[in-house]
């Protein structure tokens, strides 16, 4: 059916869209935003038009779509080990009017860790969104040496991550909590009374689209193991590990909160640690 839609799309375009039916602040963020970011980083050193990419962690998959219909990309394989971006035909659908996906799309399921080198061309370019702080430490590693096999040489690489773990709001728990560093100032027991007897809405900028899959309360449960299982990654280990794969640095940009760092942590944590929330990273082979 795919090739169907490419030869569709040769002769009539892309489906129609609209993005002034954009009623989701989740869908917004991740259709403007995050895809202007990625295609700043990614179309200031691939040609987006002619470019094969890989995302690596690409969830709902709305970032890749808006690539496709906003920056021009024609191919994109998004990989991920939760099912999230089978619901995009019906976000596509509810969000921009679309009545289905554009051919330059493809998603795939993995096991964690399971190895993707070898199983398709190579890409010219791969990307990840707010992903890596979720791998196994274990993993970390031997996901990036993969990663390094599926790109061409002379490829790149793009990799976010917000919010990094020491950052005020690190825990990913930011929805329910809103005290900076919480999670570094409390037992992990005390920060989930927070999170159980939170109450009221939660920001719409924050609900994702799994939100429907488990209801309040098992959203609740749901991020908050999300958050045990976060491996604490920093941005200085993150460039060390990338190295080791055996990629080298294209460029770099750290981002920093303009907070007080609270006593209790002063000492126990470098300030440059605690007030670093986000690194983009540019990577080439």
């Amino acid at each position: 059916m795919n090739w169907m839609n490419q030869l569709r799309e040769r002769f009539a375009g892309l489906p129609r869209w609209d993005a002034s039916q954009i009623t989701d602040e989740w869908f917004r963020a991740h259709f403007e935003y995050a895809a202007d970011v990625v295609s700043h980083w990614v179309g200031d050193v691939l040609n987006l038009g002619e470019a094969r990419l890989l995302n690596f962690g690409c969830g709902d998959g709305i970032t890749d779509l808006a690539l496709v219909l906003r920056h021009g990309a024609t191919g994109i394989h998004g990989i991920d080990i939760r099912q999230e971006y089978a619901k995009l035909p019906r976000i596509a659908q509810e969000q921009l009017g679309m009545p289905r996906l554009p051919a330059a799309l493809t998603f795939e399921t993995i096991a964690p860790g399971a190895p993707l080198a070898g199983r398709r061309p190579l890409v010219d370019g791969i990307m990840s969104w707010s992903t890596f702080e979720h791998v196994q430490r274990g993993q970390l590693l031997p996901i990036l040496q993969d990663l390094h096999a599926c790109l061409r040489p002379g490829g790149y690489f793009f990799i976010q991550i917000e919010p990094l773990f020491y950052s005020p709001f690190g825990s990913h728990l930011r929805r329910y909590d809103e005290v900076p560093w919480h999670h570094l100032l409390v037992e992990e027991e005390a920060l989930w009374e927070v999170i159980r007897t939170h109450e009221g809405p939660i920001d719409a900028a924050e609900t994702d689209f799994g939100f429907a899959d488990f209801g309040p309360e098992g959203y609740k449960r749901f991020v908050f193991n999300e958050y045990r299982a976060l491996n604490r990654l920093t941005a200085d280990e993150l460039v060390a590990l990338t190295a080791e794969a055996g990629f080298h640095v294209v460029r770099q940009e750290r981002r920093h909160v303009q907070m007080s760092i609270p006593e209790a942590l002063r000492g126990r944590y470098p300030e440059e640690l605690l007030l670093n929330n986000e690194i983009f990273l540019l990577l080439g082979k």
